[in-house]
């Protein structure tokens, strides 16, 4: 089938270009016969809506076969060119599971949709089914990819998923994500109407396709099998009927975790492998310095007596990298340092092998290529077929692209100053467990570092654990110089947030997000080789994460507590769980925070090429100095301020056109996005945590409705997307919302706190922000009150949550 071209376009997707088929007045005498509204769909001429597997159509690595990727000659774009945010989509193997997306339709003047029939169940219906060539389902394996083979189950209008008129255009919102690496095929019916109450009609191309009739070009032909097993598979239970159906279209969701359990099982692997390196935490001989000492330093005074309770110390692991290292000092320069694969992918092994026949080399050709059949079974080689190697469930093992020496903050309690706190707060007085302390890894968020998240050692410490923590790669001591002149070129701590959350290279934000989960994992294994003189329990590990700390954990906690071999599970389990202040659909919910938002939205808008990203560049060098200059030596404040301005000034102005061209350019950025990050998403994770039964404690800024306000770096929820922002996550992971003191239970109990007063940060710092509200009495005691539930919660295991002040906390 030739290769279907792919716009972006004004809505809430991405959607097929072209105007579809052109209808003709049909003139009668008595009376006039108004031409017919139909689905747009004929992808011999580029018009096709997406999500759409026939974007897969001759795939030959599993991803989906975006215009543009390969050249005249049929060789691969570069790595870099893979920063575009369309082609991005073109590395993933299905799409986003949870972004809205829509069904183009064509009316002829004066016709439109009806907005009542758009919205009501049964206008739009949603099948989950097994496509050919499952690698999971053996009745499906031998059907050719693309072709519909099994009939799973029907979608819940109003549970799952609603629709909605979005101009000329069914939009579908899911209400739940989809099943990541699972398909569904989308159906419209003839339930969809008119302004004048008239089904809307398949496209010619749908309705010559759809039928049985003998067709003449090979590309018909083509089309003509997939859509009757479309057809026939959603009807075979005869939940619905084939003159019902004027749309259909299958859809695969990309797969999220196979590439993370790879990287377990190949930690896991480095136990009896010698030619795999097994992460080891070093701490060596130092002197002994409390974590006051630290704030000291650093010039924070007026503490809390526990933290001169609490020891610090300075440790070591070598940690397997998966990105690449930049060769340039501009953000463009890590365009290519996503993760890639160290074999061919599955797909192109298997039709090399059934072109080669008996000439397919059996035995391996190189080390990489043995070591690529061993850790796969053999289904994965290194053959040079794949010239991407992007990684996909068809290809999971990423290549390691370096070793990193990476700095590790230990902390544990010093009895004799601790006891004495605890004898103050009327607690017993503790004991080191023989097996050593209990750990917590703590996950710092997005421009933070490591030793921000010392502000909870002092309740951990007096709950009797001692702490681990790493910073995020591209934070704090983990930036990159590249030229060696001691000053990083790249540090989200110190400099850009794009060194991190890269808005210029999609793939490269989603690999931060995988590479900060991975390096987890090996933390988590490396703790256990840290030997006894640390006076750690490393079989007792919790975790605490805030923001970027709770976005990666989901995914971290998935795959850690993931069965894998009764000997090895315990050396990655984590016992519980705490999170402040995350969130899921990271594309939805950044574009509408109130404080990363507006450098989002300015920093997509300069990179879009449009006639508002000229005016908007040229409004940054002129205009926006006025009011915007002081912050210009800092991009994110400059771009920040500018963009508000920019936007203000066109509103003021009454520009609507160009308003609507911006929010047109947005919401195609936020469909590329979510779906390239889908794979690092922690929605996509969060079922499996639920399934785990792992014990989550979460808390959320949810404000008081008045002075407070809700947190407004990732907001509690989000107005275009519906299982967007803290709560959905929350819900996701099946938390418990929780308002009064709890009673311990003998299960362990997961629940989400949601908090009136305070803000994003609260849980590290009492002071209070302007832009939040609180005052510092309410900040304070938000603080005061988030540690100690967390420290509570995860000295319990779960089983109980202390809550002692409600006039912070709300149903």
């Amino acid at each position: 089938m030739k290769k279907m071209l792919l716009s972006l376009a004004v809505a809430t997707a991405i959607t097929g270009c072209g105007g579809g088929e052109t209808l003709e007045d049909v003139k009668n005498e008595n009376p006039p016969v108004v031409p017919s509204a139909t689905v747009k769909f004929d992808p011999a001429n580029g018009v096709i809506s997406v999500p759409n597997d026939l974007l897969m159509s001759g795939t030959r690595d599993g991803t989906l076969n975006i215009p543009g990727e390969l050249n005249a000659e049929g060789v691969s774009i570069s790595r870099e060119q893979y920063a575009d945010p369309q082609l991005a989509l073109g590395a993933l193997d299905g799409w986003s599971t949870q972004t809205p997306f829509k069904i183009d339709l064509s009316f002829p003047p004066g016709i439109s949709l009806d907005e009542t029939s758009a919205a009501s169940a049964g206008a739009v219906r949603i099948f989950e089914v097994v496509m050919g060539a499952s690698l999971t389902d053996p009745d499906c394996a031998q059907i050719p990819a693309g072709i519909a083979c099994k009939l799973v189950s029907e979608l819940t209008f109003g549970v799952d998923f609603i629709t909605q008129a979005s101009g000329d255009a069914v939009a579908i919102i899911p209400l739940q994500p989809f099943k990541a690496g699972h398909s569904y095929i989308n159906v419209l019916t003839t339930s969809l109407k008119d302004s004048q109450g008239r089904a809307i009609e398949p496209s010619s191309t749908y309705a010559l396709v759809s039928e049985e009739t003998t067709l003449i070009t090979d590309a018909q032909k083509s089309l003509q099998t997939v859509i009757n097993s479309y057809e026939n598979t959603i009807t075979a239970d005869g939940a619905i009927s084939k003159d019902d159906i004027i749309f259909s279209a299958a859809m695969t969701m990309q797969s999220a975790g196979q590439v993370l359990g790879t990287i377990k099982s190949v930690l896991a692997a480095s136990l009896q492998q010698d030619s795999i390196p097994t992460p080891a935490l070093q701490i060596p001989a130092q002197p002994v310095i409390t974590v006051e000492q630290v704030f000291a330093s650093q010039g924070v005074t007026g503490l809390s007596p526990a933290f001169s309770g609490v020891q610090y110390e300075k440790g070591s692991i070598m940690l397997p990298m998966y990105l690449g290292t930049p060769t340039g000092k501009e953000i463009s320069d890590l365009s290519a340092t996503y993760w890639q694969g160290m074999c061919d992918s599955a797909v192109a092994v298997l039709g090399y092998q059934a072109q080669a026949g008996d000439a397919f080399p059996n035995e391996p050709i190189s080390l990489n290529d043995a070591m690529c059949a061993a850790l796969s079974e053999g289904r994965l080689r290194d053959l040079g077929l794949d010239q991407t190697k992007h990684l996909t469930k068809y290809n999971s093992i990423p290549k390691t692209q370096s070793m990193a020496n990476v700095p590790v903050q230990i902390t544990k309690p010093i009895l004799p100053v601790i006891n004495g706190v605890r004898a103050q707060l009327g607690l017993s007085a503790l004991s080191m467990p023989e097996a050593g302390w209990p750990v917590v890894i703590l996950q710092h968020g997005i421009t933070s570092k490591k030793e921000d998240m010392l502000a909870l050692t002092a309740q951990l410490s007096i709950q009797g654990f001692a702490t681990a923590a790493i910073d995020h790669p591209m934070h704090g001591e983990r930036g990159v110089d590249v030229d060696a002149d001691g000053v990083d070129d790249f540090n989200a701590s110190t400099g850009s947030v794009l060194s991190y959350m890269n808005l210029q290279s999609l793939l490269v934000a989603r690999d931060s997000l995988r590479q900060s989960s991975a390096d987890l994992l090996g933390l988590r294994l490396g703790l256990n080789f840290v030997g006894p003189s640390a006076q750690l329990n490393t079989q007792d590990v919790s975790f605490v994460g805030h923001s970027l700390g709770s976005i990666v954990a989901p995914a971290f906690i998935a795959a850690a507590n993931a069965p894998l071999d009764p000997q090895v599970d315990p050396l990655f389990n984590i016992k519980a769980v705490a999170l402040a202040s995350g969130g899921g659909g990271i594309a939805s919910f950044l574009l509408e925070s109130a404080t990363f938002g507006p450098f989002v939205q300015g920093s997509v808008l300069l990179a879009a090429g449009t006639a508002e990203s000229a005016e908007f560049q040229t409004y940054l060098q002129t205009d926006a100095v006025s009011n915007c200059g002081a912050l210009a030596a800092n991009q994110t404040a400059y771009v920040t301020c500018g963009y508000k301005e920019y936007v203000a000034s066109i509103t003021m102005q009454g520009e609507t056109v160009k308003l609507a061209n911006i929010q047109g350019v947005m919401t195609q950025f936020g469909f590329a996005a979510q779906t390239a990050l889908d794979s690092g998403d922690p929605t996509n994770y969060a079922a499996a945590v639920a399934a785990l039964g792992t014990p989550v404690y979460m808390n959320v800024v949810v404000g008081d409705g008045a002075a407070n306000e809700a947190d407004l770096v990732i907001p509690p929820m989000t107005a275009n997307n519906p299982i967007a922002g803290s709560l959905p996550l929350a819900k996701l992971m099946a938390l418990n919302a929780a308002f009064a003191p709890q009673t311990p239970t003998e299960d362990a109990m997961s629940y989400v706190v949601k908090f009136t007063k305070g803000h994003h940060s609260s849980v590290l710092t009492p002071a209070p922000t302007p832009e939040s509200g609180a005052t510092a009495a309410e900040s304070a005691a938000a603080t005061a009150e988030m540690q100690l539930q967390i420290a509570t919660y995860l000295a319990s295991r779960g089983q109980f949550l202390a809550i002692t002040d409600t006039s912070v906390v709300t149903e």
